[in-house]
């Protein structure tokens, strides 16, 4: 209850919005023999950059290149700003901040996530209500099976 009363009266600092996601990805990791590709997952964007979580062993000052699973494969470079534990404050390179950010790119890949999920709900939700009908309709048949042998004793 007091974490409820902190959130609702806590001052946001941030420069820019944050939108709750959950868009995988992958993470680009130099490595001997080249360049790794480790799966994270987004859980937080704004303009200025992102949290995520990722099994990758980067500390806060290391860059870090973040590919988006979408057509064409969006990669993003950013800086570790904050780590606790395998999650990641990664705010975005000058590059992210050129006039011409690809802003449509990311806003579209996220409406389109969420439609996806928003589809996979309606799914569920339609199953569900099939299943409701159906079990009224046995429902049905056994008050009426049991009424039935009521009359015969």
């Amino acid at each position: 209850m007091f974490h409820d009363y902190l959130k609702m009266h806590a001052i946001n600092t941030r420069r820019w919005p944050r939108y709750h996601v959950h868009l995988p990805v992958f993470i680009a990791v130099k490595a001997e023999d080249g360049s790794v590709a480790v799966p994270g997952l987004v859980s937080e964007v704004s303009r200025s950059g992102m949290e995520l979580y990722g099994g990758v062993d980067l500390h806060p000052g290391d860059v870090m290149e973040v590919e988006f699973q979408a057509p064409g494969g969006v990669r993003i470079a950013g800086i570790v700003r904050n780590r606790s534990g395998y999650c990641f404050g990664l705010e975005f390179s000058d590059l992210w901040a050129e006039p011409d950010p690809p802003t449509d790119v990311l806003e579209s890949l996220i409406v389109q996530r969420h439609q996806e999920f928003l589809q996979r709900v309606q799914k569920k939700i339609d199953k569900s209500l099939q299943m409701a009908v159906e079990m009224r309709k046995f429902r049905k048949g056994v008050e009426l099976l049991a009424k039935g042998e009521e009359s015969e004793h």
